[in-house]
């Protein structure tokens, strides 16, 4: 993480703990930052957007939080409604809570936008604090959190013809393959050992621990999505494979395809599992 956005992210926070709001950073810069990712990790995605998730009762209460970011020198973004910028720098302020977001649908003042703000508040109750340096400690999701909002996001983007769906695909696709992957983690060594019904390869078992995460944080209404995106994308024809071998040779993505269904079933068969 670069130096100013690391500065922003400490002023963020700031800003939230003068008006003693709860704040908690929910999007792809959680790699960076969370301790689940050891250095031996495959690299994941890097990002200068850092987007917070921010409990709260109404409207007034987000204007105020903006307003404190403007005297930290952050500017609104005129065609974005809940992103500031500073220099190189760009925060996102995603407001959730049953207050403002009845039944998980947030509706933005100006633009009337709605977005689906499910699975927020159990996402972020399971936050874990990461110093930042300075005195400052941020609220960070964790993966299975990250990887339950990746699905809804996922989701929705499909359905409204947002292109970025797309890069939620890849999201979800890498922490499908490389989940608990790292050498000091033997979950899945456990699973691929395992001679019961809990038995699964190596290669798809971190998708099998997975799945069992997220079951056991998620919501009845973001299991919903999840059932939604795996009855979706179990398909040799679904858009979720045609992402993962979009651009590939013939015999290279029939093989791709095979394995993202493998890891698709086996993340379900986790979830499925802790659901019960």
């Amino acid at each position: 993480m670069d130096s100013e956005l690391k500065k922003a992210i400490q002023d963020v926070c700031r800003a939230a703990e003068g008006l003693k709001l709860d704040i908690v950073l929910v999007g792809a810069l959680m790699a960076e930052l969370t301790p689940e990712i050891g250095s031996d990790y495959p690299r994941f995605r890097r990002t200068n957007d850092a987007d917070f998730g921010v409990y709260l009762r109404g409207w007034p209460t987000y204007k105020k939080l903006r307003e404190e970011l403007i005297h930290y020198k952050f500017e609104p973004d005129s065609r974005i409604e809940h992103r500031l910028r500073r220099g190189t720098a760009m925060v996102d302020l995603i407001p959730y809570g049953p207050q403002i977001a009845p039944k998980g649908k947030l509706a933005w003042p100006k633009s009337e936008f709605e977005m689906t703000v499910v699975g927020f508040d159990e996402v972020c109750a399971a936050a874990r604090k990461v110093p930042l340096g300075g005195g400052v400690s941020v609220p960070v999701i964790t993966v299975p959190g990250f990887m339950l909002l990746k699905i809804i996001a996922y989701l929705e983007r499909k359905s409204q013809g947002d292109a970025k769906y797309r890069d939620d695909a890849g999201d979800i696709e890498y922490w499908l393959r490389n989940y608990a992957s790292g050498t000091e983690d033997e979950r899945r060594f456990k699973l691929a050992e395992d001679q019961g019904p809990a038995h699964q390869d190596y290669a798809s078992a971190g998708a099998v621990v997975l799945g069992m995460e997220v079951g056991e944080l998620a919501s009845p209404a973001a299991e919903s999505y999840v059932n939604r995106f795996l009855k979706e994308s179990e398909d040799l024809d679904s858009s979720f494979l045609d992402i993962l071998t979009s651009g590939l040779l013939d015999e290279t993505a029939e093989k791709k395809r095979a394995e993202g269904l493998a890891l698709l079933s086996a993340f379900k068969k986790g979830f499925q599992h802790q659901r019960r």
